[in-house]
C-alpha cells in the first residue's frame, strides 16, 4: 500500500524556493526524501507524461502555478449545481481509487502541488473580499486529496489560519485520509469544515487502494469535531452491489456511533458515474472490477453514464430516509443530478443554483445558531411542481 512515506524524491522550482509553501515543505520532511531544485518543471512533467508510467507515485512537484486557484465548481450540463467554488492546489494523488475521473484526466502521473500560495491568496482575497453580501463555500480535493499529504506540506494548516479571518467564506478541505493531527490546535475560528468521503468498507477495501480505512477516517473526524470543527461526509459515489442496502444503512450507523450529527454541517449523495474515456482506463487498469458491467447504466445528457434513474432513486431515497432516522435535521442534498431526480427523491426542485446556495446558508446561520433546520424546510424556496 502506497502512503506518503513512498514519496522518495521532491522537486521544488527555484522561483519559490523561499516562499510560504517550499519552506514549509522543506521544514517538515523526513532526512530520506531527496529535494532536487528546477527551473524547468514543465519539462520533468512532460518527461514524466512520455514515460506513461501511470502507477508511479513516488515523487511530488512543487512549482509555480500561472493560472487561476480559484474557479467555480465545473458541474455537468442539465444537472443541479450549487455555486460552490474550488480552490486548485495542485493535481494528482497519492491514492489509487478504481473510479477516479482523474485517471482519464491528468496527462502525467506525477503528483503536484502549487508552491506560490502567496498569489493564491491575493487571487482569493480579490475576488471574495469585496462581497460582504456573499457567503462563498469553497471546497479543495477536486483534482488532489486535500490532506493525504499535510503531514510534510502543511499547506492546509496555511489555508486554515488564511481563512479564519475571512468571515464571508468556509472553507471545506475533502480526503479519504486521516492525517489531522497537525490542524488539530489550528485556530479556524469556525471558518473550516473538514469533510470525508465515504463507502462502506467492503468498497474502500476493494476499490479505494490506499486510502485510510473508514475507522480511521471517522476516528480522524471525531478528533477535528473535538477541536472545534465541522464535519460534512460525501456519500459519492455511491456504488450498487448486492447487498448495498444493507451495507450503507450500517455505514451511516456507524458514522453516528462516532460523530455528533449536530456538529455535521452537510451530507452529499451521488451515484457512481463515469465518462467513456474514464470507463476505458478503469476496464485496462482494473480488468476484474465489476464497476462499469455490474448494473446497467444509460449516457446521460451531460455525456456520463450513471445506473438506471430507478435505481438511483431507490438508493437515494434509501439512504435518505436511514439518514432522516438518525437525525432529521441533517443537511442533505444530491451532486450531479438533475432536477427530475430531486423531485422524485426530496420532493421539489430548487429554483435555481442560488436558490440550492441559500439552503447551504440557511444551514451555516443555524449552526452558528446551534438552531438546526431540515432541509424540507427549503421547500418553500420552490414550491413543488
Amino acid at each position: 500500500m502506497r502512503t506518503i512515506e513512498s514519496i522518495q524524491t521532491v522537486y521544488i522550482e527555484e522561483s519559490i524556493k523561499n516562499g510560504l509553501a517550499a519552506r514549509g515543505v522543506l521544514e517538515r520532511l523526513p532526512n530520506h526524501v531527496k529535494v532536487q531544485y528546477t527551473n524547468s518543471p514543465k519539462s520533468i512533467l512532460q518527461e514524466r507524461a512520455q514515460k506513461g508510467k501511470s502507477s508511479s507515485k513516488d515523487e511530488l512537484m512543487i512549482y509555480r502555478h500561472k493560472g487561476r486557484f480559484l474557479s467555480g465548481c465545473p458541474g455537468s450540463d442539465g444537472m443541479m449545481c450549487c455555486q460552490y467554488f474550488v480552490l486548485h492546489l495542485g493535481q494528482g494523488c497519492l491514492f489509487d481509487c478504481h473510479y477516479c475521473y482523474l485517471q482519464s484526466f491528468l496527462n502525467h502521473p506525477m503528483m503536484t502541488l502549487f508552491g506560490n500560495l502567496e498569489d493564491l491568496f491575493a487571487e482569493v482575497n480579490q475576488k471574495t473580499l469585496g462581497k460582504k453580501n456573499f457567503h462563498f463555500r469553497i471546497g479543495t480535493g477536486e483534482y488532489t486529496d486535500s490532506l493525504v499529504l499535510e503531514p510534510w506540506t502543511g499547506i492546509s494548516s496555511h489555508l486554515i489560519s488564511y481563512f479564519a479571518d475571512h468571515p464571508n467564506a468556509t472553507l471545506e478541505l475533502k480526503t479519504k485520509s486521516s492525517h489531522v493531527e497537525s490542524i488539530l490546535d489550528k485556530d479556524h475560528k469556525g471558518h473550516t469544515v473538514i469533510s470525508w468521503s465515504l463507502n462502506p468498507s467492503c468498497i474502500i477495501e476493494a476499490i479505494e487502494e490506499g486510502t485510510s480505512s473508514l475507522e480511521e477516517r471517522l476516528e480522524a473526524a471525531a478528533k477535528v469535531q473535538k477541536a472545534g470543527y465541522r464535519t460534512s461526509f460525501h456519500l459519492d459515489p455511491l456504488i450498487y452491489f448486492e447487498g448495498w442496502e444493507k451495507e450503507y444503512h450500517l455505514l451511516i450507523d456507524r458514522i453516528f456511533d462516532i460523530v455528533d450529527p449536530c456538529r455535521t454541517a452537510w451530507i452529499s449523495m451521488g451515484s457512481f458515474r463515469y465518462t467513456p474515456a474514464l470507463k476505458e482506463v478503469i476496464q485496462r487498469r482494473f480488468p476484474e472490477d465489476e464497476l462499469t458491467r455490474q448494473g446497467e447504466m444509460i449516457q446521460g445528457i451531460d455525456g456520463k453514464y450513471r445506473y438506471f434513474k430507478t435505481v438511483r432513486q431507490k438508493m437515494f431515497r434509501s439512504i435518505k430516509a436511514k439518514i432522516e432516522s438518525v437525525d432529521p435535521r441533517l443537511f442533505l442534498y444530491l451532486c450531479m443530478e438533475s432536477r427530475k431526480t430531486w423531485k422524485d427523491v426530496f420532493g421539489f426542485i430548487p429554483s435555481s443554483a442560488k436558490a440550492l446556495d441559500s439552503l447551504f446558508e440557511e444551514r451555516r446561520k443555524s449552526l452558528e445558531s446551534s438552531i438546526e433546520p431540515s432541509l424540507e424546510l427549503a421547500s418553500s424556496l420552490s414550491p413543488p411542481s
